[in-house]
This record gives structure tokens, C-alpha cells and sequence, in this order.
């Protein structure tokens, strides 16, 4: 009882401090034919605050920094978003601190190929932030840049998870905002540094200076895992703090454009947090990535058991491209046991021919105890019949991820027989800068690699002992 007197009481102070009723916000934009762009704009608002108005307005520049358009976005109160499925100015789910959804949608025209950035600002930050110096003075300000080609669709990623609020201080947390992108653009998402308004400098924001990470408990920084696009964090201090997510996106080794999300974080006093009980049942790679493998119309099966000692309420939401297919979702199903602080979580998915890639889809499985919520991420991985190249005994695969990377990658190499190889990488010239030998054995083998490289675009090749040779491509970004 005396934790709950704790935890309305930082509430209470963290709604008194509040002057800006702001808590985060993203752009994306959407081209689904020639010339034609969707601008979304998401807010999210605390309910303590004043309403947010009707209209916002977007300014659109070009790669000169040339304003190119001034739209002014007028507030659907009965539409619901094209993401999460949540009706206008409702409540995020799976929060605790009463927290709104807001979004504008615009259209913006174009049929003039180039670079093009749209923006938004608010003023002014919530005074309470505290990794900040003096944030009521400071502007939320929003940006997302995009590529306009007419003789290809090149939308944005777009987060597929809604932002949790609420966090416990000095217990390990994890949460997956889930870039995705529809047209399967290679993604590189990491933390960034929140922006400012400042009028006059293009695209008319500016990182902020003197922001500092959230205060963390040892070996618990904030921090995003490059492979999955999972924050985890260990909070030290009670309290109000930013963050910024950035997603680039980049098609055959170019840039297209990258979204941001801007956001709070609550940091409460002690409390639970759910726990998967049988999450080392899992197979792991070399990253620690949990993963689960299955040929295309197979059925794939997780059995997930979460308890959490303070709560007999535990809830699930699966999030991800294949729960969001309207075809044919993956599903799930819950089973109470003897304990009722205890439940399993029963996920279901049949791919068929059509799931069947290389690269792995990426789940979040969150479960919320009615404060908190904890996400954990896996890969899924689908393989065809005949999947990859056949050469007499040999499947043949070569995927390397993350994709684009800063340095450290793996190369996932996929054979039916055991053999020696050769794995060597060459620079847009052609020429050969690193090389190495590797037994194999059949299978999925994992090849991490490390390098200090400069940007650019790389050739990843494999030649098997039958003399093929097959290649990759892979981007180096510093």
C-alpha cells in the first residue's frame, strides 16, 4: 500500500510540472502512386493538458532547403490511425499515465524527382523533463525526409508499436518501437538527440545542446539494439526524460529518407514487471536473439509462460507485420495455470509460399500487468521447400544483418552439406579488402564480422568448393 501512496504521489508531481502537454510526436509519409504523398502526423498528448488544436501546420522543403509548401492539417476526430487502430484522441493502450493519441493526414503533391524534408514544431517542452537544460524553453520539433521518384513508390518507414510511457526505476526494461518499412527498404535505426526549433537553419531544427542520456543504473545505459531495434534501460532516478528514435532507410546502397520519434519517459518508483519464465527454451544466434525456424505451410508455435508476482492481470498485444496481415495473421491464444499469478500465451502461424524470404520477420511480444509492460522481440524465420540456390548437394544463402551497418555485422550463410569455403569482401572497385577461410557445416552457420571500413557500399561474396560463387550487398555507415 505504501508503494501505491508512492507512486500516485509522482504522478501528482509530475501533472503539477507540467505546463506543455506535449509528450512526443513522429512524421511519416506514405506514396502509394506517381506524384502523390500522404503526410501523417502523430501527437501524443497527456490528458492533464489543454486540448491540441484542430490544425497543424507542416512545411515542406527541398534538398536546398527551399520551403516548397506550407500545409495546414485539419484534425479527422472519427478517423482512426492507419497503424495502430486506434481512434482519434483515444487512449494509448497498455499505459498507465493517461496518454493521447492525436494524428493529421495531408496530402502533398509532388512530381518533381529529388529530395524533400517535411517538418513540424511546437512550442514549448515540458518544464519537468529532466535531461534538458531549461526545456519550457525549448520547442518539440518533428521532421521526416523522403525521396520523390516517379518511376518507383519510395514511402517511409513507419513505427508499427505506439510509445510506452511508464517505466520502473532500477529494474532492467525492454520496449521495441518497430521500424518497418512495406517495400522492404534496408532500415538502420539508433538513438538520437532530440530537436529544437530554430528559425533560419534548414531544415529548421537543430539537435539540442547540452541534452544528456536518462540517468541509468550501472551497465544499464539507454540503449537500442542494432539487429532488432529494441531499447532496453535501467533507470536510476525518478522522473521526466526525452528520448529520440531515428530510423534511415536505404535502397541498393542510397539513402531515402529517415523518420524520428520523439518521446517521454516516466521513470515511477519500484514495481513488477512481467517476466517470461521460458525465454532460454529458445534458440538463441550469436547476437542472443531469440529465433524460431519453419518451412513455408508448416505451422510455428510459441508457447510463452509469464508470471508476475504482483498482478493477476496480465495482458498481451503481438506486434509485428505477420499479427497486422489480414490474410493471414499469426494469432494466439491464453491458458490460465495453477498459479494465478501465471499465464501461458499460446502464438500460432501457418506461412504459406508467399512468407517464404530471407531476411527474418521481426515480432514484439509485450504483456502489461496494468503499470507496466515489458516487450520481448524475436526473429521468425521462413524457409521454402527449395529454398536458396541449388548446386548439386549444395543450398546456398547469404544474408548479412543489420543492413546498413557501422562496423560489426553477420553474415548468415545457409548450406545442406558440410564444406569449406572462401568469404572474402570487395569495395565498389572490385577490390578484394578482407578475405577468410571457414570450415561450415550444413545448415545456418553465422559468421560475425568486425571492421573499420569507410561508408560506402561493399560486396559480400562466398565461393563454395565447386568453384560458384555467390554475392551479397552490404552498406557501411559512419
Amino acid at each position: 500500500m505504501k508503494n501505491l501512496f508512492l507512486v500516485i504521489f509522482i504522478l501528482l508531481i509530475s501533472f503539477s510540472g507540467r505546463s506543455s502537454h506535449l509528450m512526443g510526436g513522429e512524421i511519416v509519409v506514405q506514396n502509394d502512386q506517381a506524384g502523390n504523398y500522404e503526410i501523417l502526423l502523430t501527437l501524443y498528448r497527456d490528458v492533464s493538458g489543454i486540448l491540441l488544436n484542430n490544425n497543424q501546420t507542416l512545411n515542406v522543403f527541398d534538398a536546398a532547403g527551399n520551403q516548397v509548401s506550407t500545409i495546414v492539417s485539419t484534425l479527422d476526430s472519427s478517423a482512426f490511425h492507419p497503424v495502430f487502430g486506434i481512434l482519434n484522441m483515444s487512449l494509448l493502450p497498455n499505459n498507465s499515465y493517461g496518454t493521447d493519441i492525436y494524428f493529421y493526414s495531408a496530402n502533398f503533391p509532388c512530381f518533381i524527382p529529388g529530395d524533400y524534408t517535411v517538418t513540424w514544431n511546437n512550442c514549448c517542452r515540458n518544464p519537468s523533463i529532466s535531461n534538458l537544460i531549461n526545456p519550457g524553453a525549448l520547442s518539440m520539433f518533428l521532421e521526416c525526409s523522403f525521396t520523390v521518384d516517379l518511376t518507383t513508390t519510395t514511402s517511409s518507414p513507419y513505427f508499427l508499436s505506439p510509445p510506452i510511457v511508464c517505466v520502473p526505476i532500477n529494474t532492467p526494461w525492454q520496449y521495441n518501437p518497430l521500424p518497418f518499412d512495406d517495400e522492404g527498404d534496408s532500415l538502420s535505426w539508433s538513438l538520437d538527440v532530440p530537436y529544437d526549433y530554430v528559425p533560419g537553419a534548414f531544415p529548421n531544427g537543430y539537435p539540442i545542446v547540452g541534452y544528456t542520456l536518462p540517468p541509468s543504473s550501472a551497465g544499464g545505459s539507454l540503449t537500442i539494439n542494432s539487429y532488432t531495434g529494441q531499447l532496453s534501460w535501467t533507470a536510476s532516478v525518478t522522473g521526466n526524460y526525452v528520448y529520440t528514435v531515428i530510423c534511415e532507410e536505404y535502397r541498393n546502397g542510397f539513402k531515402l529518407g529517415e523518420i524520428r520519434r520523439d518521446m517521454q519517459f516516466i521513470v515511477l518508483p519500484n514495481g513488477n514487471l512481467p517476466s517470461l519464465l521460458n525465454l532460454n527454451n529458445f534458440t538463441t544466434d550469436s547476437n542472443g536473439i531469440p529465433f524460431v525456424e519453419s518451412m513455408a505451410n508448416n505451422p510455428i508455435t510459441l508457447d510463452l509462460t509469464v508470471i508476475d508476482s504482483s498482478s493477476f492481470f496480465i495482458a498481451f498485444d503481438g506486434i509485428g507485420e505477420i499479427f497486422d496481415d489480414s490474410l493471414n495473421p499469426m494469432t494466439y491464444s491464453i491458458i490460465s495455470s495453477n498459479n494465478p499469478y501465471e499465464k501461458q500465451f499460446n502464438l500460432s502461424w501457418t506461412p504459406n509460399n508467399s512468407d517464404v524470404r530471407d531476411e527474418p520477420y521481426i515480432i514484439t511480444t509485450r504483456f502489461y500487468n496494468g503499470t507496466f509492460s515489458m516487450d520481448y522481440t524475436f526473429f521468425i524465420y521462413v524457409n521454402g521447400d527449395n529454398n536458396g540456390i541449388k548446386e548439386g548437394n549444395s543450398i546456398y544463402k547469404l544474408k548479412s544483418f543489420p543492413n546498413p551497418t557501422s562496423g560489426s555485422f553477420i553474415s548468415e550463410i545457409s548450406l545442406q552439406q558440410s564444406q569449406d569455403i572462401e568469404y572474402f569482401i570487395s569495395n565498389s572497385e572490385g577490390k578484394v579488402i578482407f578475405r577468410k577461410n571457414i570450415s561450415l557445416q550444413s545448415g545456418n552457420n553465422e559468421l560475425p564480422i568486425d571492421l573499420n571500413l569507410s561508408s560506402g557500399l561493399y560486396f559480400l561474396s562466398v565461393k563454395l568448393e565447386n568453384g560458384q560463387v555467390f554475392s551479397d550487398k552490404i552498406l557501411f555507415k559512419n
